[in-house]
């Protein structure tokens, strides 16, 4: 009788030693397996550059949200095949599980349709690097500042501090503003009077003093196109120069001052509104 016992206990012990190092080995393995995707996603930031401060902060902003959501579904991927394995060794039919599983999933899919779209747009968004948090653009009636980005949405705050939230799956089309570098234009109109020539190399000195003064926010020396537009009320003359991200709106308002405080000293006037053009003279009419 106890050897008996000793060989039930025996097969007992066999038999749920078995599943049990099975279990312990699928669980070390997909700890691994997270382990890896984990630090695979850590590299990415070895591709920071680590002389711009603003591309170190872009960089690893989207780093830390591709992480996170990649790091998100590799856990519940991971975690239901887990679950799976378990339930097999246990001895569960793992089948009815799985088509339960099918059903439901489409089920969801369905009735998430627009989730999925804002999910896989901002994916998107943030891999290509379209545009990021500092940014300003414009996404079609939505201007301002980009405040926050997830997955699902972007954050926009507008001059006037409002807050609008647009779904990624929504963006079609974005001006981004401040990609990199912009750009300050200044119009000037003056007086059909006015000899062109001497309102060229006002503006061009305006333009060296403004670049040397603030070197920090103009990037080149302004460059003065030329006529722009001729019309009735006088004759408008364009200058463009190029500026850091964000920073074209300050240049702009100090030069416009500029040229004011330049034209007023050397007597320069701008055009009036319904300014009539001076009349044309085609010479004296022929003798007869």
């Amino acid at each position: 009788m106890p050897q008996l016992l000793r060989d039930i206990f025996a097969r007992l012990d066999a038999g749920i030693a078995k599943p049990t190092i099975h279990i312990a080995l699928v669980l070390v393995l997909g700890y691994l397996v997270l382990k890896i995707i984990d630090s695979a996603l850590n590299r990415l930031r070895l591709i920071i550059p680590r002389d711009d401060v603003l591309g170190m902060a872009r960089v690893q902003q989207r780093t830390e949200t591709l992480r996170g959501v990649v790091r998100s579904v590799s856990k519940a991927i991971l975690l239901l095949v887990v679950i799976l394995q378990i339930g097999s060794e246990l001895g569960f039919s793992i089948a009815p599980i799985l088509a339960s599983a099918g059903i439901a999933g489409l089920a969801v899919g369905f009735g998430a349709q627009s989730l999925v779209k804002d999910v896989i747009s901002g994916f998107f968004i943030l891999f290509e690097d379209q545009f990021g948090v500092g940014d300003v653009v414009k996404i079609g009636d939505f201007s301002g500042v980009v405040e926050r980005m997830t997955l699902r949405a972007t954050v926009l705050r507008n001059l006037e501090g409002q807050v609008h939230v647009v779904p990624n799956g929504n963006i079609q089309n974005v001006t981004v503003m401040t990609k990199e570098w912009a750009r300050a234009v200044l119009d000037v109109t003056v007086r059909h009077e006015e000899e062109l020539k001497r309102i060229f190399d006002t503006l061009e000195r305006v333009g060296r003093r403004l670049a040397q003064d603030w070197p920090d926010r103009v990037l080149d020396q302004p460059t003065v196109l030329g006529v722009e537009k001729l019309d009735d009320s006088g004759v408008t003359i364009r200058s463009i120069v190029k500026t850091p991200p964000f920073k074209h709106a300050d240049v702009l308002r100090e030069w416009r001052w500029r040229v004011k405080e330049e034209f007023d000293r050397i007597g320069i006037q701008f055009a009036q509104k319904n300014q009539p053009a001076p009349p044309i003279v085609y010479g004296e009419p022929t003798k007869k």
